[in-house]
């Protein structure tokens, strides 16, 4: 082979090489748009979920807080009703025992029916007994 028929099959060699290489950088280039697109997607995409969770959170906030307002609404209605029911069950005796003393029950009924002390029935019978009736 002469030097000439070298020269052209190098540069033949060389100019496939560089076409090669030109080929290389364009599919590259193209892969990396079509990354950079990807990651601009996926970017976008987490900044809706970020703003979506903080949505959530401020919102999970405000029921919480209602959660908390009526749990305590529900405490403080059950402690009123526990109040009531030993008020009118600490009065009961008491308006019991007025009827049967207008009723004519004696005071040693009062204390057996209804549990009262001495100076309890005895009370209740001179306030709203026959004596404590014609006073009135």
């Amino acid at each position: 082979m002469s030097s000439d028929s070298i020269d052209i099959v190098i540069w033949s060699i060389a100019g496939v090489v560089g076409l090669l290489l030109l080929l290389l950088v364009v599919v590259q280039w193209g892969r990396l748009k079509l990354l950079n697109q990807k990651l601009s997607d996926t970017e976008s995409r987490l900044n809706s979920l970020s703003e979506n969770l903080n949505a959530l959170c401020s919102g999970a906030v405000g029921v919480d807080q209602r959660v908390n307002s009526l749990e305590r609404r529900g405490r403080d209605l059950a402690h009123r009703q526990e109040s009531m029911e030993s008020q009118q069950y600490a009065e009961r005796p008491y308006a019991e025992a007025i009827r049967l003393v207008h009723q004519g029950a004696t005071v040693e009924r009062l204390e057996e029916e209804l549990g009262l002390s001495r100076s309890e029935a005895d009370l209740v019978y001179m306030l709203h007994g026959e004596k404590g009736q014609s006073d009135i």
